[in-house]
């Protein structure tokens, strides 16, 4: 699992989310459902053009500050023993 950023810039807002992802693209679509969800919050973004839409991702390096893998969302998993 790799931690990731997301950010969204749409229709004038601003989004940005931490999570936990297998890859690029299924960090991509848990973004995608945890927008639809209500679960990103979004804040009002005035210096972006708002009739267009920017997406950006990156693979956080644990070694950065602030952007730790413990600061995103973990996915529930179950306990092996």
């Amino acid at each position: 699992m790799k931690a990731y950023r997301i950010q969204a810039r749409v229709g004038g807002k601003y989004m940005n989310h931490l999570l936990v992802a297998e890859n690029d693209k299924a960090a991509l679509n848990a973004f995608v459902k945890k927008v639809r969800e209500g679960k990103v919050e979004m804040k009002d973004d005035g210096f972006y053009d708002k009739y267009r839409t920017y997406v950006t991702y990156e693979e956080l390096n644990e070694s950065r500050e602030n952007t730790s893998v413990e600061q995103a969302e973990q996915p529930q998993r179950k306990m092996v023993k």
